[in-house]
């Protein structure tokens, strides 16, 4: 039986358009990936129920793909939350695409049944027109019956219209949404006001029923919602990419806790965890015994590859400036090597001697100065380049 929209479903059309324009202005505190929000609005669409009943293998599969995407989406895992929404998507478009082959199927036998018996009903009715001229009873009915025929085919005509303005207002409608969340208000203010305010003309002309009006300026506001959503795209991949650092981060600091005697802290530089009880008074060499900390923390950065370090030694301000300068330094170097050793590449430790220039505590009391007395490994935050900056 094919799915058509009548005139009677117009009020349906139109509460669906309400809900879309009311949910545009939304965005999410944790917004989901386009491609995943596409998904969603196609599985609310208008085969849903029908995938469901006439292909319920596919639907469960889509079904557990999708819950896949939203599980990796919370987990902040983006590469398996896309992966998981491309194989619902092309599982769903499986579903609906062998729905709408059987709707084009069963429409087509219709017609041509259709066809077939008004052809044969007119020849009848030629046949007798012919034989009794006089007939007009008969006449009355072969014109009645052309203008039922009339009517259904701009019936039909209306419906394709009418499906067309729709599918066009829906696809400008979740294009904004999607600039809306990608913060092109901010970056792309310009396509985005121009393309909320097509998409209302959009959507006041399909309620007044004027739907090819509503066809031509839902197609003007996905032009625009699409300029506003590829100047805001990297903006927002630029913020995404520094969240995703920020959360990396958060789980390094979290990792810390099992090493014993750090005392950590994320600042704006990255992640600093100080050591307070590597080294012996005035020596520069690591106590073996004491360097546990020092290979969970490689262990940490080979997780964590992305996070340079660098290692700064610190002393109190007893024993000279010049003296406790090239202690931190010996401290800071010792360090490096150790966690060179640990198979932190190279490349990727500096280490810096400070001496007694920056403590964190008062030198006059003994606790301040062994709070003083430390090195400090940095996990530095990986640099995010904003759009537009150069490269080299």
């Amino acid at each position: 039986m094919s799915r058509t929209h009548s005139p009677s479903r117009s009020a349906a059309l139109t509460a669906s358009l309400l809900m879309i324009a009311a949910a545009l202005p939304a965005c999410g505190s944790a917004p989901k990936p386009a491609e995943l929000v596409s998904f969603e609005q196609m599985r609310m669409g208008d085969y849903a129920q029908t995938v469901q009943e006439r292909n319920p293998e596919l639907y469960v599969e889509s079904q557990k793909y999708y819950r896949n995407a939203l599980e990796s989406h919370d987990d902040g895992d983006e590469e398996r939350t896309l992966h998981a929404t491309r194989l619902a998507t092309m599982t769903w478009r499986s579903a609906v695409a062998l729905s709408q082959t059987k709707d084009a199927e069963d429409s087509l036998r219709a017609a041509t049944s259709r066809r077939a018996r008004a052809e044969e009903a007119l020849a009848d009715a030629d046949q007798r027109r012919r034989s009794a001229e006089d007939a007009i009873g008969r006449q009355r009915r072969i014109l009645d019956m052309q203008g039922q025929l009339n009517a259904a085919e701009q019936r039909a005509a209306t419906e394709r219209t009418v499906a067309d303005a729709k599918a066009k207002v829906e696809e400008a409608a979740g294009k904004v949404k999607t600039a809306v969340t990608m913060g092109a208000a901010t970056h792309a203010p310009g396509p985005l006001n121009k393309a909320q305010a097509s998409l209302k003309m959009a959507f006041d002309a399909f309620t007044a029923a004027k739907y090819p009006e509503a066809s031509r300026v839902a197609a003007i506001a996905s032009e625009d919602a699409a300029m506003a959503i590829a100047a805001a795209q990297p903006f927002y991949e630029a913020d995404e990419q520094r969240k995703a650092i920020d959360l990396e981060l958060k789980a390094m600091l979290e990792g810390t806790a099992d090493v014993p005697g750090a005392d950590a802290r994320v600042e704006r530089r990255g992640l600093v965890v100080s050591l307070r009880s590597l080294f012996a008074a005035g020596k520069s060499s690591i106590d073996l015994g004491l360097a546990a900390p020092l290979r969970q923390l490689a262990a940490m950065q080979r997780k964590h590859p992305a996070f340079r370090l660098i290692v700064e030694g610190h002393t109190d301000n007893r024993g000279g400036a010049k003296r406790n300068l090239k202690l931190s330094e010996g401290r800071a170097e010792a360090v490096g090597n150790y966690l060179a050793g640990e198979g932190v590449p190279n490349n990727q430790i500096v280490a810096l001697g400070k001496g007694d220039a920056e403590p964190i505590s008062d030198n006059s009391t003994k606790a301040g100065r062994e709070s003083n007395r430390r090195v400090d490994i940095v996990f530095l935050r990986p640099v995010v380049l904003e759009p537009g900056t150069p490269t080299h």
